[in-house]
């Protein structure tokens, strides 16, 4: 999880109700966002982990408040992964308004989509299940 910082957080859930681990984990990762840090934290924690068999799965709505997302970071996660998957909250008409990235990222990924309810996220895994038959 990330927002200002990346983080693993899968023992909090493991260990907290929903509602207690959300809220320690923007105690520990909240703040602005900032995809340079994240993809930094990314590299040095995971990096090394990716490869023709991973696949990365990415929430997030790429607005990065004017700072630089640092997509070279990006661009070398797609290059040793199976699959780089980017799921954006937004409608697609906000992709490049204000601070987002995200026209700039979808090159950098496999697939890019918007992903905002469980209808959406339905379809998106099926047709992720019917391409790896």
């Amino acid at each position: 999880a990330f927002s200002s910082q990346l983080g693993e957080v899968t023992e909090l859930f493991e260990s907290f109700p929903v509602e207690q681990a959300i809220r320690q984990v923007n105690l520990l990762y909240g703040g602005a966002t900032d995809y340079a840090r994240a993809f930094h934290d990314f590299a040095s924690l995971a990096l090394d982990d990716v490869n023709s068999a991973t696949t990365v799965i990415i929430l997030g709505d790429a607005r990065n408040n004017d700072i630089d997302p640092r997509l070279d970071i990006l661009a070398e996660i797609k290059a040793r992964s199976r699959r780089l998957i980017w799921l954006n909250p937004e409608s697609r008409r906000a992709w490049g308004a204000g601070d987002s990235e995200m026209l700039r990222v979808v090159r950098h990924c496999h697939i890019a989509t918007e992903c905002n309810n469980l209808k959406q996220l339905a379809r998106i895994v099926d047709k992720l299940l019917a391409d790896s038959r």
